[in-house]
């Protein structure tokens, strides 16, 4: 009941972010989330960006958040699960981790974490 009255709220909720952002930042930057889930999990989710909500975004089945052209500060977590032996699932997380990252106006990006050297990183996409 709680989730079908908070739902749609936040999903209006999101939508005006994204839709007061883009007026205000037409030349904004897509910056995409890594996320894979099959027999591992991985998931990089953000939580502020420049200090306020992110306005998020969904297109073609991946998520993200759109930025500012420049340097951003974002506030991001990495969690990642896989199967245990002994327990049923292992998860791994960083916790709440600043990150300074520079983006181009109009040009999209991959943000993923690098797990052989746990370091985030923000590629840019071939358009």
């Amino acid at each position: 009941v709680v989730y079908c009255i908070w739902m749609p709220i936040y999903l209006k909720k999101r939508k005006r972010v994204q839709k007061d952002f883009l007026s205000q930042n037409p030349d904004a930057a897509k910056v995409f989330l890594t996320s894979k889930a099959l027999i591992t999990s991985e998931a990089v989710m953000v939580h502020q960006v420049n200090g306020d909500y992110p306005a998020m975004f969904t297109e073609g089945g991946k998520s993200g958040f759109y930025a500012k052209p420049g340097s951003n500060i974002v506030v991001i977590s990495y969690t990642y699960t896989r199967p245990g032996v002994l327990y049923k699932n292992v998860s791994k997380s960083t916790g709440e981790v600043r990150q300074e990252i520079e983006v181009e106006a109009r040009k999209s990006y991959m943000l993923g974490l690098d797990r052989d050297e746990e370091t985030f990183t923000c590629e840019e996409l071939p358009d």
